[in-house]
């Protein structure tokens, strides 16, 4: 996909080329926990028709937050845009990268999902940051690679 003379990547073709993606699904596990402690709950007090409820809200609350976040990849910059209705985007130069860090709990780790943190020299510390991404440490290298270092 070009546009404007800049190659766009998805975050499927990352390993490869680049990408634009959003959060891994598994990075709501904990929601997931929740809505199935209360779905047993409901379903052993003989509130089917509640159980079924909760698993519906927790799997559209897991995709609106899901959907809230685009990462992009370009062979020139990485971008966030965070927002259904309003937007915010952050983009930063991918020659602009000083510092790449990898953040992800045990849990995180387990599933192979975590935050990437994209952190520019400039004043004020600008940075980008990718939540809950599958294969963050990947990621991290195809920029470095895309970096030219």
């Amino acid at each position: 996909m070009a546009q404007g003379g800049v190659k766009y990547y998805t975050l499927r073709e990352v390993k490869s080329a680049g990408k634009q993606g959003r959060p891994s699904w598994l990075n709501y596990y904990l929601l997931y926990v929740i809505g199935t402690v209360l779905f047993v709950i409901l379903s052993k007090s003989g509130d089917v028709r509640g159980s079924f409820f909760i698993l519906l809200f927790i799997t559209g609350l897991s995709a609106i937050f899901r959907f809230r976040y685009l990462f992009t990849i370009t062979d020139d910059r990485i971008i966030t845009r965070v927002g259904l209705i309003a937007r915010n985007t952050t983009e930063m130069r991918v020659k602009h990268i000083r510092t790449m860090m990898v953040r992800q709990n045990p849990i995180e780790r387990i599933l192979g999902i975590g935050n990437l943190i994209s952190i520019s020299a400039a004043e004020g510390e600008a940075a980008v940051v990718f939540k809950g991404i599958k294969d963050p440490q990947g990621i991290k290298e195809k920029i470095r690679s895309i970096q030219g270092g």
